[in-house]
Formats: C-alpha cells, structure tokens, sequence
C-alpha cells in the first residue's frame, strides 16, 4: 500500500476514481473499499467509488452481446455511464488530478483503457495510465492494440479503400472488448 501511495503522490494524483463494479479484493483486502478509503484519506488523497457508474459488469441483456459478453459500446451510451464522465470532466475542470484505479494491472487488460479512457480519448481528455516505472499514453497503447489484433483487421486496398486506421483502431477496440469483458453468464471476465 506504501508503494502505492508513494506512486500516486509521485504523479500529483490526488483522487482516486474507483471504477471497479465491486470494489473488493479477494487476494488483497486492504485494496477493500473502506481501508483504502481510509488509507487514502490518511495521505491527503481524496477516494470517490464510481464503479457503480463507470464499471463494467452489466447484467441487463441490452447491453450484452449474444454470448453475455458486455459491450461497451452499449454501455458507453447509458445514462450512468454518461453521468460518469460528467463527473470526471467536473472534476478535471475543478483541478483534481484523478487517477482511475480498478482490479487489474495492466491497463491494456482493463475495462478502464477498453471502455472509459477510449471514451475519454474520443472526447479529446487526454489520458495517460500509470505504471509503477512508467507513465504510456492512451495513444501509444493504442497503437499496441493495433499491433496485437493485427492479423484479425481488415487492411486497406485496392478493393477496400474505405479502411481507415479510425475503422480499424474501433474494430481492434471490439476484438479487446470481447476478449477482456465480464459475461453475465458464466459471471467470468
């Protein structure tokens, strides 16, 4: 937890956005929405829960694709999904330094690239994810997931000029979402 906060302090983030449906830990409970909350507060760092907004398990099938996968597309036209990024742009605007924290690691393995900073970053926020040696851009994060689903994209040619790298930057979106999403069927992500 030092270390986590050393990081957050390293990065000027004073708000901690917790974007997880379910804002607990099985493997490190002190990750548990009331000691972190403490924790954080103890550190001058402000803990808002937004995962109830800006979270990525969904049950209701309109917003599922046929195998029970959530979409996010679906999810990023929601009214709470929208009421979300409202309060993260009132928040930037006011100069909090918000940081987005969920369960996973690695940002590329996240709803919080897949579906909220790919909303953010279509809405000209620029978003960049933490690493405990590093700062990487949504940007260049995007250009790995281009790398990544390379061989499953459609290419521009001769006969498919309309293939533009936006068509196939929101198509390698598609193939992640799929990949990384919660199913509300097997209640696995």
């Amino acid at each position: 937890m030092d270390d986590f906060i050393l990081l957050l302090k390293k990065n000027n983030i004073n708000t901690i956005v917790d974007v997880r449906s379910t804002p607990y830990s099985k493997f490190a409970s002190r990750y548990n929405r009331e000691i972190l909350k403490h924790y954080l507060k103890k550190n001058k760092i402000c803990y808002i829960f937004m995962g109830d907004l800006l979270g990525a398990r969904y049950e209701d099938r309109s917003l599922l694709f046929d195998d029970g996968k959530v979409n996010f597309k679906k999810v990023q036209e929601i009214k709470s999904f929208q009421d979300g990024i409202t309060r993260l742009d009132k928040g930037i605007i006011k100069g909090y330094n918000i940081s987005l924290m969920c369960s996973e690691k690695e940002a590329f393995d996240c709803h919080r690239f897949g579906l909220i900073s790919e909303f953010l970053t279509k809405n000209s926020i620029d978003v960049n994810h933490i690493y405990p040696n590093k700062i990487v851009s949504q940007k260049i994060l995007e250009q790995q997931l281009l790398k990544k689903y390379n061989k499953k994209l459609p290419k521009a040619d001769l006969f498919n000029q309309m293939i533009t790298k936006d068509l196939r930057l929101a198509l390698a979106y598609e193939l992640l979402n799929k990949d990384i999403a919660y199913n509300s069927i097997t209640k696995s992500s």
